[in-house]
């Protein structure tokens, strides 16, 4: 979603972008037609299909594009090198945290990182960490939060309609893959501590992963399936924040999860986990709500300081002030822009 936002708002402040999509691209006809960029699927099957590198190079050959900017971990390895071997004169890399360790990858990596201009982190506190992990000099990254669009309105009631909710419901939203990272089980215990003395309290979860039938079982042995909905996957994920009360985050780790900018820039309340880095996006108290650790009692009592509406509205006023002044989707482009141009020059 960052790459898709990033490519349209490139393209809209005349940046000639492009898409290589080195698996799948799992995009049906029309979301390929809206994509408003052009698209090249490599197509690799798995790991094991290693005839992809080739096909790589040559798309990347016919694009002779001024700057490859990689993402994720096709893209920090085979994404690299195949920009190094076409000649292509800057290489810039997004770092995600690829977790890879071991000998081969620390030698591929220092080949790669010698050749990449710049990398580019969410938050001071990723960026340090980058540094110091991979051994890049500090002057080599730069911080750029990711950027989002303040999400679309919806209509509140025909929404909770479609979702089954009760009028008079309090809604809390997780969206997000149904992954071990995510840790939604943390969420459906600490829901199910709850559950008794909030009786219109409601849990949503919107996304799909290999996990779905262990949690649909765990919430059932919690005895709270009649106060979960379990949506599957939603392209519309953002537009539902219209119908909810506040957003919930019960993950294990993150970098700068756009889920979670999304909910303050529409004025949803956020609760979430002490993954490393939060504070550069919730400060507890002040823009959201962060459990003191990775326990179900500290997790329900974070939610339940959703109960006070007047603190609730407070924190989210300024949770929306602080996202739209630090993750417009604007800025995030104008940013990338501006590094662009910076690296190109420097090259001249």
């Amino acid at each position: 979603m960052l790459v898709l936002a990033l490519a349209r708002g490139l393209r809209d402040a005349g940046v000639d972008a492009r898409f290589i999509s080195i698996y799948s691209d799992k995009l049906d006809p029309n979301e390929r037609a809206n994509l408003g960029v052009p698209l090249v699927t490599i197509g690799r099957r798995s790991r094991s299909d290693v005839g992809f590198f080739g096909r790589l190079r040559s798309a990347v050959r016919a694009e002779r594009p001024d700057i490859v900017h990689a993402h994720l971990s096709a893209g920090k390895y085979a994404g690299r090198l195949a920009a190094v071997l076409e000649g292509v004169p800057t290489i810039v890399f997004t770092e995600h945290d690829d977790e890879r360790v071991g000998p081969i990858p620390f030698a591929i990596n220092r080949f790669l990182h010698a050749r990449t201009a710049c990398f580019i982190t969410f938050s001071p506190e990723h960026r340090a960490r980058v540094a110091r992990n991979a051994r890049i000099p500090l002057d080599k990254i730069v911080v750029i939060p990711n950027g989002v669009a303040v999400p679309p309105a919806g209509d509140r009631a025909a929404l909770r309609h479609e979702l089954g909710l009760p009028a008079d419901a309090f809604a809390l939203y997780l969206p997000a893959r149904l992954v071990a990272q995510k840790n939604q089980a943390l969420a459906l215990r600490a829901f199910a501590m709850l559950a008794q003395r909030e009786p219109s309290w409601q849990l949503i979860l919107a996304g799909a992963g290999e996990l779905e039938t262990e949690l649909e079982a765990l919430a059932r042995d919690l005895a709270i399936s009649d106060r979960i909905r379990f949506l599957g996957y939603r392209a519309d994920a953002p537009l539902l924040l219209s119908a909810m009360d506040a957003f919930v985050m019960s993950s294990l780790d993150e970098r700068m999860p756009l889920a979670l900018a999304e909910a303050m820039r529409a004025g949803v309340a956020v609760v979430t986990t002490p993954w490393k880095g939060v504070d550069a996006v919730v400060r507890d108290g002040e823009t959201g709500f962060v459990a003191a650790d990775f326990s179900v009692d500290a997790f329900a009592s974070s939610l339940q300081r959703l109960r006070d509406g007047r603190t609730r509205a407070a924190v989210t006023e300024a949770a929306k002030t602080f996202a739209d002044e630090r993750f417009d989707l604007r800025v995030c482009v104008r940013s990338h822009v501006e590094l662009y141009e910076r690296l190109i020059a420097a090259r001249r």
